[in-house]
């Protein structure tokens, strides 16, 4: 973390009609253009982690706090339950509208130049101007896999409810939810996540099979959905296959959701369908 405080004649700082989102254009565009002239990758813009950057400079501008990295644990404890962040950073400073002068005036500075150098892969600056007319910047660094935390049980209950409205709508009754059936299905996904299992159906002699026999049940299937972002993504993948859809519209009544995310941002979805006797 670092910050730097630039000193400038007034008229240099108080700036009308300043285009905010052009600025932290040009200094995220300045940075890059840094990074790749040393050989290092660029940093790619996140929208959540510039609203935590654009937060802290709303702050300092209204001194809410003071010029400073006050509330940086805070800022990353937040963007921690979006990302898997291995590392993190920040640099601050305030002064004109002028990109040009805070990207020198941080790499002027070995701490910030640091910062802009690091072994990071994504980045958010959020810009504000206080009322006499200074402006305050917040940049953020985070590496992190680029695809963000899934929050499970919403994932879940969306997809449900995706397929539930599906089924309704061709007056079929909706799935309930099974305790039972959800854990089976969670420990198909977490292999499959850990590389214990290939992707894709579980084999004949797979535990989840034995779920036939414990439930005493007339009949069983599963969906698996991989690489998706979304439940709307998997609904989706699965009613363009006609043999998935199927199942979705099938006669099944009881359902489990198994739903994982590896340490690279994938994520691993195991549906389970059940004709209860």
């Amino acid at each position: 973390m670092s910050l730097v405080v630039f000193c400038f004649p007034s008229g240099l700082i108080a700036q009308g009609n300043t285009d905010i989102a052009a600025l932290e254009l040009e200094v995220h565009n300045q940075i890059n253009q840094y990074r790749v002239g040393k050989g290092l990758r660029e940093l790619k813009p996140n929208n959540a982690i510039r609203n935590e950057a654009l937060t802290h400079s709303k702050n300092m501008a209204s001194g809410k706090v003071p010029f400073s990295h006050k509330g940086f644990d805070e800022r990353f404890n937040k963007l921690a339950t979006i990302f898997n962040i291995s590392s993190g950073s920040e640099n601050v400073a305030n002064g004109p509208a002028d990109a040009k002068t805070i990207v020198e005036g941080w790499l002027a500075s070995p701490k910030h130049k640091e910062n802009i150098e690091g072994d990071f892969n994504m980045t958010g600056i959020g810009i504000a101007q206080a009322k006499n007319g200074t402006f305050f910047y917040t940049q953020l660094f985070v590496k992190s896999p680029e695809k963000p935390k899934i929050v499970v049980d919403e994932f879940e209950n969306d997809l449900l409810r995706l397929i539930n409205e599906h089924r309704k709508s061709l007056g079929l009754s909706g799935f309930s939810k099974n305790e039972l059936i959800k854990v089976e299905a969670l420990k198909y996904s977490e292999q499959m996540a850990a590389g214990r299992v290939p992707i894709g159906p579980p084999s004949f002699d797979s535990p989840i099979r034995r779920l036939v026999q414990t439930m005493n049940a007339k009949a069983m299937a599963e969906l698996i959905g991989y690489g998706f972002n979304t439940p709307k993504e998997v609904f989706d993948s699965w009613m363009a296959s006609s043999k998935q859809r199927e199942t979705i519209e099938g006669s099944y009544d009881l359902t489990g959701i198994g739903i994982t995310q590896s340490k690279d941002g994938k994520v691993f979805v195991t549906q389970v369908f059940i004709l209860s006797r």
